[in-house]
């Protein structure tokens, strides 16, 4: 049986971190994430813009069978702006922590002074949250 043919676990992960940065790197040696850039604010000359960045998350308290999702909702309109779902894995211990570092194929739209935010989904359900605020450059 493949992961995507046994059942999704129903045990809720523990949401240990999430960062959201410019950019990241998976050494292919050791594995360790790099995260360039890391921030909670976007400054910017003009709205609508767009931004190319990625989304680092860790967990913990994991075990079975999981698809990971990762939603950017622009906060005053609840309109999710972009969507990446994980392929299916298994995390064997509950002692185990994992990490993940999903980066968008495009750069991610912004079209309005405001909050927007990433939420982090375990098999649907809700995990936790990342804001990034969006200003005008005085």
């Amino acid at each position: 049986m493949t992961n995507k043919e046994q059942a999704l676990s129903k045990v809720v992960p523990y949401l240990l971190a999430i960062l959201v940065c410019d950019s990241g790197n998976i050494d292919r040696n050791s594995g360790k994430k790099t995260l360039v850039g890391i921030f909670d604010r976007v400054l910017t000359k003009k709205f609508p813009t767009s931004r190319w960045l990625s989304v680092y998350f860790k967990l913990i308290d994991a075990q079975g069978n999981y698809q990971f999702k990762v939603q950017y909702a622009q906060v005053q309109t609840g309109k999710i702006l972009a969507e990446i779902q994980t392929d299916a894995l298994t995390i064997e211990s509950r002692l185990d922590t994992r990490d993940f570092l999903i980066t968008y194929p495009a750069p991610l739209a912004i079209p309005e002074k405001g909050q927007y935010e990433f939420r982090i989904y375990a098999n649907d359900m809700f995990l936790g949250r990342a804001v990034v605020n969006a200003e005008l450059r005085e």
